[in-house]
């Protein structure tokens, strides 16, 4: 994996690109005053309420609230994660994205031109009748036409042990095992990894390719053959079809999880584009991390047999840590003997979008499964559904459905939640969690950070004292936090500050304080803004003292009283105290 992007360069990269280019290249944007203005991208609406400023670099939607820097766009508009954002906006700019020392080496930038070479080779090779061989009529039986295979990429890998490295001749042999293509054995022979195989080029969701999967032609096992773990391909992340959905649907409102590239492809043709694959690999929970990044709800399709069964309980097991209230997971079943790829082909798509409506809630199916074999109207089975069902509804996160689920279970099993509670020693009501809460701040507070957010220069009229005094006594407030991260990284703008807390909870916060533009200008803002630290800085030495004071009054231990009044003397006026 490769070192961290250093701030001082997000920042700086931020100043650099103009929202303006980065958006009005993805949708058009009109002059409107001194903004732009256009049609929201995130949400349906007929009247323009999306509007981009220039000045502050940093766009805001009246309509849907969606608001950020260039950065927040790209990710929210193209589905990047943070760092593809970040180097999509360094390819804008022109630059290259730097990283610090660490003990994790970079990733070996040379393997995607090698990957895309092979890509270009198998899929010459398989429009080469001498080469292809039986390929293209097989192709032709599973009913794949050639529209499909070209958007999909497929194609061939000759018979023989060297076809592909002869072809990629130009590159070292050494960066062609690395690659995942070429097969070095015990005795040192080195050889082509995909041999007289149907080739699907993995893409990541930037569309480069990272991998391939190979199928035989006949019944010669394994009738797949995947790409090994490689610097820059890693199975339990990686999804065949998602680069291609994205690029088929702009929304994404549900995704299809099935088990094999042909389900992909076939899926595709007939209507149904929106269908990913895992590769050879158990849906794993950073698989649902991803998918969810992208659309709010998916369906697994499994075989209805007994191994289709397993997998899908594991996907379950996997996706519970990822689910919570607005994320729906559910799952289809196909019929013995068959799988998507014969079932749309045979029944069409209307009839499989109809079976996809149909398909099971996980919590249905988590009851279901569990339930199986039980009786519960026996108290015994009761307390054994109780049993199997904590351990996994324990891996929810904590908010409504968690707490959906348990009041399910207590119906089930005829169990008080209480009950539940009391059993495994942990209360399922929901609760913000303590890891991502953000600090409460006063009017005053956030009046300050709306100044600042809008004018970071004022930061600089503090005087060293103040600053001292603020930091000391307002540690734990997000204003203090905000006006540290100011000076300390030296942000000028709003842009370069909303991307610092990129990723953060406190971002949500400031992204709101942004969208009102304070009344005041120059040096009133300045004056203002300075005399509201000052209140600020009284205003928590108020709480404090309140709060010793209240203490005080629970425990008037000499050592408390010491406590309260060598705070109370460090004040120039006995006013701000309550009396315990």
């Amino acid at each position: 994996m490769p070192g961290r992007i250093p701030q001082s360069f997000i920042n700086d990269l931020i100043e650099r690109v103009d929202i303006v280019e980065v958006i009005d290249s993805r949708v058009s944007l009109k002059r409107a005053g001194k903004n732009l203005q256009a049609l929201c991208p995130f949400h349906e609406e007929k009247t323009p309420s999306f509007s981009v400023n220039s000045e502050k670099q940093f766009y805001y939607c009246f309509g849907c609230g969606a608001t950020g820097t260039s950065l927040r766009f790209l990710m929210e508009y193209e589905r990047l994660e943070f760092v593809e954002a970040i180097e999509t906006l360094a390819r804008i700019a022109g630059v290259e994205v730097p990283r610090e020392a660490g003990i994790q080496k970079p990733v070996d930038t040379d393997l995607y031109e090698i990957l895309s070479t092979a890509d270009r080779y198998y899929r010459s090779v398989i429009r080469d009748h001498a080469l292809s061989g039986n390929a293209i009529e097989y192709l032709r039986d599973r009913g794949v036409t050639g529209v499909a295979a070209r958007d999909f990429g497929i194609g061939f890998a000759p018979a023989g042990w060297d076809g592909l490295k002869s072809a990629l001749a130009q590159f070292p042999e050494n960066k062609l095992v690395d690659a995942g293509l070429l097969v070095r054995n015990d005795a040192g022979r080195v050889y082509d990894r995909f041999r007289e195989r149907i080739t699907f080029p993995i893409r990541d969701t930037r569309g480069r390719v990272v991998g391939f999967g190979g199928r035989v032609l006949g019944d010669e096992k394994p009738k797949y053959l995947n790409s090994p773990e490689t610097e820059v391909f890693q199975k339990s992340r990686e999804l065949y079809g998602l680069f291609e959905a994205r690029r088929a649907l702009r929304e994404l409102p549900r995704l299809l999880v099935v088990e094999g590239y042909m389900d992909v492809v076939a899926l595709a043709q007939h209507g149904v584009p929106n269908v990913v694959a895992t590769l050879g690999t158990a849906t794993s929970q950073a698989h649902f991390e991803k998918l969810f990044r992208y659309t709010r709800e998916i369906v697994c399709c499994f075989d209805g047999d007994s191994a289709g069964r397993a997998a899908a309980w594991k996907a379950l097991s996997s996706a519970f840590p990822v689910l919570h209230e607005g994320r729906q997971l559910r799952f289809m079943f196909v019929g013995e003997g068959d799988d998507p790829d014969t079932l749309i082909r045979s029944e069409g798509e209307a009839k499989f979008k109809q079976l996809v409506e149909a398909s099971v809630s996980a919590g249905d199916y988590f009851f279901n499964e569990i339930g199986t074999g039980l009786d519960l109207s026996s108290m015994d089975a009761r307390a054994r559904l109780a049993d199997l069902a904590l351990p996994l509804i324990g891996k929810l996160p904590n908010g409504l459905y968690r707490r959906m689920m348990v009041e399910r279970l207590s119906q089930e099993a005829q169990i008080s939640i209480a009950a539940i509670e009391k059993k495994v020693g942990v209360s399922f009501r929901t609760r913000p969690s303590q890891s991502t809460a953000v600090p409460l701040e006063s009017k005053i507070a956030r009046k300050l950070m709306g100044y600042l957010l809008h004018e970071p220069a004022i930061a600089e009229d503090l005087s060293p004292e103040i600053r001292e005094e603020l930091f000391a006594a307002s540690s734990d407030t997000l204003f203090s936090q905000l006006l540290k991260r100011v000076l300390e990284q030296n942000l000028t703008d709003t842009s370069t500050i909303l991307a610092s807390f990129v990723g953060e909870p406190a971002h949500e916060v400031m992204v709101g304080l942004t969208t009102t533009t304070p009344s005041l200008a120059g040096a009133a803002l300045r004056n203002e803004f300075i005399d509201g630290v000052h209140r600020f800085i009284d205003e928590r030495s108020r709480d404090a003292h309140r709060a010793l004071a209240r203490d005080l009054r629970e425990d008037d231990s000499s050592e408390r009283l010491a406590v309260y009044w060598k705070a109370r003397r460090a004040t120039d006026s006995g006013n701000d105290f309550e009396t315990p």
